[in-house]
């Protein structure tokens, strides 16, 4: 619980502090809005990064401990999103991504318990594009939820819907949004492998392979 914690912490002040100082003045990294960043491939296009710390390290500017899981923080115009769990709930926290204050937050419950008795929150790195989030938990609650206010906009259970199966580790999938769609590898019967749902409804566009 240490080690997650510490990781945890030390992501999300990199990520905020992704800007390294220059002289009194900070550069802004830019956003990070989904799993391996705004063109999928992890790689950081923001102002050059410092090329060497000071002995005490970078400046500290802002720390949170945080729940349980193992989802990635995202961040977008200003807002970072933290999905993680505190005893029988999954949290979708909006924190102001410069100073760390809370602007939001969005919970629901969770019985989730790992197999292997080692963490037992969300897998799963959110998603945010065009005001809204999309988060995806370890029982399959799929939430999409207006980034300004937190209001959940709409919701599927993709376990009870598409008879997603727990899978090895729970349910893992960042939402990938492409178009009008956003896209989940459920592993789903029959037919719903992969769910292409309306990113604005939640309607099913489509189903795809009975691939796990």
């Amino acid at each position: 619980m240490l080690l997650n914690w510490l990781l945890r912490t030390l992501i999300l002040l990199l990520i905020v502090n992704a800007g390294l100082w220059r002289g009194s003045e900070q550069a802004w990294a830019g956003d990070w809005p989904q799993f391996l960043g705004p063109t999928r491939n992890g790689v950081y296009a923001g102002p050059p990064l410092a090329k060497s710390w000071p002995k005490e390290g970078p400046k500290l500017l802002w720390q949170k401990k945080t729940g349980e899981g193992f989802s990635g923080p995202v961040v977008a115009d200003g807002k970072m999103i933290l999905f993680h769990r505190l005893a029988g709930k999954e949290i979708v926290e909006c924190l102001d991504a410069r100073s760390g204050k809370r602007i939001w937050s969005f919970d629901y419950a969770t019985a989730y318990q790992d197999d292997f008795g080692f963490d037992e929150g969300p897998r799963a790195t959110p998603a945010m594009a065009q005001g809204r989030v999309y988060t995806f938990g370890a029982e399959g609650a799929f939430h999409c939820l207006d980034l300004a206010a937190g209001k959940k906009l709409w919701s599927v259970d993709t376990k009870t819907e598409f008879a997603a199966p727990k899978g090895f580790f729970g349910m893992v999938c960042s939402p990938l949004v492409e178009g009008g769609d956003v896209l989940l590898n459920l592993g789903g019967r029959p037919g719903a492998g992969i769910v292409a749902f309306d990113k604005v409804t939640g309607k099913v566009h489509w189903k795809a392979t009975d691939d796990e």
